[in-house]
């Protein structure tokens, strides 16, 4: 059943319910109004009556001539009267009903009681007679009100005319308010099966209630992060396929060569054993980087979780890294004082690290300098962390998420990288330089490093002037005790 019939459906119900629920409530209602109602009118016959035979009373006329006057008087009319004495003894009976008999009516104004037959009467009582002395009382009946009053029963009609037309009208409000939420959900359905077919650049308007464009906003949102994922796993398999091709076509054509005897000196056999070597150990770099990011996609890299003293990390990575830079006419500057201890795995910080490091010194030009610097950061936002160690960058964190962190900064004086590029150096195999030379890596290096630094609950950010230099800063957060295991699952 659609969801349209089963609104309706749901509609048609609460509407029957609500309408038995005001019939009961009116019958309940009604009731006692119409008792209420009775017993006025009987109290009004009553008095009347009473109010007459006093005056015969005082005229000193016969209680019998006053009796007959109460029958003659009440013949022609609805009323029911009849006239008890204090014993309650039945005197006279308009409709000569009880005549003579004996009758248990309480000694009461107003009120009920069942007569010898056991029929239930309602009853108002005034009291008669001369000043001297009380004669009996003249008592004012009628039927006690039925279980279904008659104002129910009169209105009945109406009742049910005006439940049928409040049906409808419900109704047909009820059908324009199902197709107001099943038409929107209809069109989210729609795009879904759009995206689901390949049609990844599917949006839907945001527009119709607050909660319908929240959900078309995510799910444009959605189907904006499936076309991105789509366009990284096909640029992903073009630029594996491409860093694959090249070495193991040069592994190819040499190792080729040295079967076919075409290199017959030695120096030329040595020089295809070294480019095949050189191939080889390329394409295994590559198939490294490849599985480490695998792994840190699906959560499989556990990183060993130690305290970490980051300043002795940073001048192993420089003493390291020291004779590339000397070798380059490039200056290393480091300025940092004792930095507070971290949390983290010290490899994979040192990897990140000799990254950055090797990148600066590379593209920095011979008599260039390389700075690396440490210093304490203060209330920066923290990555909120999340159960199965899903990292994700909260971007409305309250000062009570934000901490204390390391920050790093590694500049150099190099090109610097175009404002274009600069966006997409953390996208992996994305490489400013486009010529792809060999030896120039495979363009995963800093896409490990960013996983590696928020896997530690840190993140990464990338400055650059054109012609001036390069910065990368790195934020770590300062030890979190409380943490177990730090876990990088790809978002």
């Amino acid at each position: 059943m659609s969801l349209s019939w089963r609104l309706i459906i749901s509609y048609i119900v609460i509407i029957l319910v609500t309408l038995t629920l005001a019939f009961i409530t009116l019958i309940l209602i009604a009731r006692p109004i119409q008792n209420r109602l009775v017993t006025v009118r009987l109290a009004t016959q009553s008095r009347l009556a009473g109010r007459q035979l006093n005056n015969l009373f005082r005229q000193g006329i016969s209680i019998d001539r006053v009796l007959q006057q109460l029958s003659n008087r009440v013949a022609n009319s609805n009323s029911h009267l009849i006239f008890v004495d204090t014993h309650g003894t039945v005197l006279a009976d308009s409709r000569n009903a009880w005549a003579g008999q004996q009758l248990d009516i309480p000694n009461s104004e107003t009120g009920s009681f069942n007569d010898p037959n056991g029929q239930a009467f309602m009853y108002a009582a005034t009291p008669v007679g001369p000043q001297d002395r009380q004669a009996g009382y003249v008592v004012a009946l009628a039927n006690r009100a039925p279980v279904l009053p008659n104002l129910v029963t009169e209105f009945g009609w109406g009742f049910v005319l005006a439940g049928v037309v409040a049906l409808f009208v419900s109704l047909l409000l009820g059908i324009l308010i199902t197709r107001s939420i099943a038409l929107p959900l209809q069109k989210i359905a729609g795009a879904a099966g759009a995206v689901a077919a390949g049609d990844y650049e599917h949006r839907l308007p945001e527009k119709g209630p607050p909660e319908i464009k929240r959900v078309a906003a995510s799910f444009n949102v959605m189907a904006g992060q499936v076309e991105a994922s789509q366009q990284a796993t096909r640029d992903f398999v073009s630029n594996v396929s491409h860093e694959l091709k090249t070495p193991l076509t040069s592994i190819q054509g040499f190792s080729q060569a040295i079967m076919e005897g075409a290199t017959q000196d030695e120096v030329a056999r040595r020089r295809a054993a070294g480019i095949i070597h050189h191939e080889a150990a390329r394409m295994s770099r590559l198939v490294e980087d490849l599985l480490d990011l695998a792994r840190i996609d699906s959560g499989q890299v556990v990183m060993r979780k130690t305290p970490l003293d980051l300043s002795q990390i940073l001048s192993s990575t420089v003493e390291r890294l020291l004779p590339q830079a000397v070798k380059k006419d490039v200056k290393l500057a480091t300025d940092w004082d004792r930095l507070p201890q971290i949390v983290g795995d010290g490899d994979r910080l040192a990897q990140v690290f000799t990254n950055f490091l090797d990148n600066a010194v590379k593209h920095t030009p011979s008599g260039g300098r390389v700075a690396i610097k440490g210093t304490i950061a203060k209330g920066l936002p923290r990555l909120r962390r999340m159960q199965a160690g899903l990292a994700l960058r909260d971007a409305t964190t309250t000062r009570s998420e934000r901490g204390d962190f390391v920050e790093v900064n590694i500049s150099d004086t190099g090109p610097g990288i175009p404002p274009d590029d600069l966006a997409r150096i953390f996208e992996r195999f994305y490489q400013v330089d486009k010529s792809r030379k060999r030896g120039r890596g495979t363009g995963l290096g800093l896409s490990i490093a960013k996983e590696i630094i928020e896997a530690h609950g840190g993140y990464v950010r990338a400055e650059s002037i054109p012609e001036v230099g390069t910065k990368f800063t790195v934020f770590l957060p300062i030890t979190e005790a409380d943490a177990q295991t730090l876990i990088s699952a790809r978002r």
